[in-house]
């Protein structure tokens, strides 16, 4: 065998070794963060959102939260005050005393979130679009993640006034809300802190 076909298998073999050792080992920091990225992605797409119940998403401009559940937005140049549909965070009671645990936990998430957001969008459930308070009772999605639910995996919100038929997704939000229950998050860490009639900083004492 030839010098030249000596050091031409060498070649070869090194440029095949190096392709296998990056194909194994070769991923980017770029592409572990899309990866991540990728795992914080919403279980319910707005499109899913859309779908089922046959409104379309609509533009929301933030202006402030007044606690995790209920902020305030400018919507087609109007302010109006949001309540996120089927889901209910600790008080802060504002002027009424001490905020209950947890409540400024899901007030600074909400906020956080809102405040980074790309995007804010919104859709209507099939029943009333406002309470009886004049807030529009919507799904609020940040980037594309469903706002609900992201309080509702961390723990900082519980499933709560469910009103059909503006309960489309509540079969969801359980199941997202027990895996956070089975973890003891947040809420869930002290026991009997949630009931069915809200939240009982009593317990806690």
């Amino acid at each position: 065998m030839k010098m030249q076909d000596i050091k031409t298998l060498i070649t070869s073999g090194t440029i095949i070794l190096a392709v296998a050792l990056y194909m194994i080992f070769g991923r980017s920091p770029a592409q572990d963060k899309d990866t991540i990225s990728t795992d914080k992605n919403g279980a319910i797409s707005i499109e899913h959102v859309e779908e089922k119940t046959g409104n379309k998403r609509f533009d929301v401009d933030y202006i402030k939260a007044y606690d995790g559940d209920t902020i305030q937005a400018t919507i087609n140049g109007k302010k109006q005050k949001i309540r996120l549909l089927m889901v209910d965070t600790p008080e802060m009671n504002y002027n009424k005393g001490e905020a209950q645990p947890y409540a400024k936990d899901a007030r600074d998430y909400t906020i956080k979130l809102l405040e980074h957001a790309k995007k804010i969008e919104a859709v209507y459930d099939v029943g009333p679009e406002t309470d009886n308070y004049d807030r529009l009772l919507a799904y609020v999605f940040i980037d594309d993640v469903m706002l609900q639910e992201s309080l509702l995996k961390e723990g900082l919100a519980a499933v709560r006034f469910i009103h059909k038929p503006n309960n489309t997704f509540e079969d969801e939000f359980r199941d997202i809300q027990q895996d956070a229950e089975k973890e003891k998050l947040n809420i869930w860490s002290r026991e009997n802190y949630f009931q069915k009639d809200g939240f009982h900083p009593e317990v806690l004492k």
